[in-house]
């Protein structure tokens, strides 16, 4: 049974990449991203593309998100379960801090905002729904990403930084320091990294043994002040999402 776990979230992680900027991939780099062997990369997507997940281009021999995704994808837009099961968390949470509460997840080298509980007073956050942001730009991103893979973290910083960032981090020890920090205080703070104007303070959520989304706090015009308080309230409203996404 644990062998077939992992194999379905070996093949959940492959799907992960697929982003609106990196649409496709070889086996090699699939199994350069995610530390697996070049064989083993090669079953999953052609397990993946016997239904139909991916498909493979002849000529180039580099897979792309196939057509069963798209009824499944319909079907997600249409019931909405997550945003639904995180909302009424999210509420609480900005109604405890006076502060916009946000719920990102990971999708493949980027992370996404799902849903979002706007405070009094400040930007519509609800707006930006399905809006989607490198993995190392923001807090929001580093508590998901600092509990990835070593090798997946690596094989990230070597594509680089290319999409700009208002301040960063750049560098790939910035990033480390910063992942480091999140898994020591179970936190993590950043000011401006997506705009100059906003700080946020996101916490990771764990399913199991498996962090793919981070719940976070966000102050425009006053900058957070991160106190116990706060800290206290986001940890928990993070294990509150970690139970209810488990079911």
């Amino acid at each position: 049974m644990a062998d077939e776990l992992l194999t379905v979230q070996r093949a959940l992680d492959v799907l992960g990449l697929f982003t609106a900027t990196e649409g496709s991939w070889g086996v090699s780099d699939v199994a350069r991203r995610l530390g697996l062997g070049t064989s083993q990369a090669h079953r999953i997507l052609a397990t993946l593309a016997g239904r139909g997940f991916v498909v493979s281009d002849p000529r180039t021999r580099l897979y792309r998100l196939g057509p069963t995704l798209i009824g499944l994808g319909q079907l997600a837009a249409e019931s909405d379960g997550t945003r639904q099961l995180a909302l009424p968390v999210l509420h609480r949470l900005a109604a405890a801090t006076g502060r916009s509460a946000v719920l990102n997840i990971r999708q493949g080298s980027r992370y996404q905002l799902i849903a979002a509980a706007d405070a009094p007073g400040d930007l519509r956050w609800e707006l930006t729904l399905g809006r989607s942001y490198p993995w190392y730009g923001g807090a929001s991103g580093h508590a998901i990403y600092a509990f990835r893979p070593e090798a997946e973290i690596e094989a990230l910083i070597a594509t680089g930084f290319e999409e700009s960032t208002e301040i960063g981090p750049h560098e790939a020890e910035d990033i480390r320091r910063r992942h480091r920090a999140t898994r020591e205080q179970g936190w993590i703070y950043s000011r401006g990294e997506i705009n100059p104007h906003v700080t946020v303070v996101a916490a990771p959520i764990r399913v199991g043994d498996e962090v793919n989304a981070s719940v976070s706090v966000i102050g425009v015009a006053r900058p957070l002040e991160v106190d116990p308080s706060l800290t206290d309230r986001l940890l928990t409203a993070a294990q509150e999402l970690a139970t209810l996404l488990r079911r």
